[in-house]
C-alpha cells in the first residue's frame, strides 16, 4: 500500500501468523481480526465495507484479483513452453483459476494439480460434492490456504472445470517439504507453499521424466515454526 500511496484495512483470523501481521504493518496496513476461518473473516469484513461505504476487495472471489494470478499461469508457459503438469496451492481457489483458467486456454494437455492441506481440503472436497460445502479446518501449517470457500465464489466453477487433479497433503509432510526446502535448496518457505511441495514429492514417481512447476508461493513462517521443524528431525 506503501507503493502505490493507498491506505487500506485488512481483515484477519484471530488465529494468523504474527509474521504475516508484521508484514502488512510494514506495508502501511491497518489490520482488524474477526474469527478463526477466513471465510466469517471474509463475512465481517464485507459487512464493514457496506457499513462504512468503502470498497472491498476479496482475497480471491474477485475477477480481477483472479485474473492477476493469471499472469503466473503465463510466466510459466512462456518459460516452460513443454510442461506437462502444474502444482498449485490451494485455499479459496483465486491463484489456481486464475492460472488454470488460463493454461488451459492454451496449453490442453497440461495437468494442473490442486494442493490442500487434509486438515483443511474445503474445495477439494466441494468439487468432489459438486457445491461448495460448510465444513470446518483444523490446525495446519498452511495457514495460508486455510478455511472456508464463500458461496457463490466465482472461483468454484473454475476450479470444477480446469483442475485436473487434486492432492491433499498431510501436516508432517507439509512439515517434511518446508525442511527439504531448507536442507536441500538452502530456501525458506511458508506451509502454503509447503503444501505444493508436498503434493508433489507424494505423486513424484507418477510424473517421473516430466517438466513439473510447483508455485512456492511465499515466505511468511515464523521463527517458532521454523525452530519446532528442525528441532523435531533432530530428535
Amino acid at each position: 500500500m506503501k507503493t502505490v500511496g493507498l491506505t487500506g484495512t485488512i481483515y484477519l483470523p484471530e488465529n494468523v501468523s504474527k509474521t504475516k501481521e508484521l508484514a502488512l504493518v510494514r506495508e502501511g496496513a491497518v489490520l482488524r481480526h474477526h474469527g478463526t476461518d477466513v471465510e466469517k473473516t471474509e463475512t465481517k469484513a464485507r459487512q464493514m465495507a457496506l457499513e462504512e461505504g468503502i470498497d472491498f476487495i476479496s482475497p480471491y472471489n474477485d475477477m480481477d484479483v483472479m485474473t492477476g494470478h493469471g499472469t503466473i499461469g503465463k510466466e510459466i508457459l512462456e518459460d516452460l513452453p513443454d510442461v506437462d503438469a502444474v502444482f498449485v496451492p490451494v485455499g479459496g481457489g483465486g491463484l489456481i483459476a486464475g492460472m488454470a483458467a488460463y493454461i488451459k486456454a492454451l496449453k490442453p494437455t497440461a495437468k494442473v494439480v490442486g494442493c490442500q492441506p487434509a486438515h483443511s481440503a474445503v474445495m477439494a472436497k466441494s468439487v468432489e460434492a459438486g457445491r461448495i460445502l460448510d465444513l470446518p479446518s483444523l490446525d495446519t501449517l498452511s495457514d495460508g490456504t486455510a478455511g472456508g470457500v464463500e458461496e457463490g465464489s466465482i472461483t468454484f466453477p473454475i476450479c470444477q472445470q480446469c483442475v485436473d487433479d487434486w492432492v491433499l497433503v498431510e501436516e508432517d509432510v507439509i512439515s517434511d517439504a518446508i525442511y527439504f526446502m531448507m536442507a536441500e535448496h538452502h530456501k525458506i518457505v511458508e506451509g502454503a507453499a509447503g503444501v505444493a511441495i508436498g503434493a508433489f514429492l507424494k505423486t513424484a514417481q507418477k510424473y517421473h521424466g516430466k517438466s513439473v512447476a510447483i508455485i512456492s508461493c511465499g515466505a511468511n513462517i515464523s521463527m517458532e515454526k521454523i525452530k519446532k521443524i528442525i528441532e523435531l528431525r533432530q530428535q
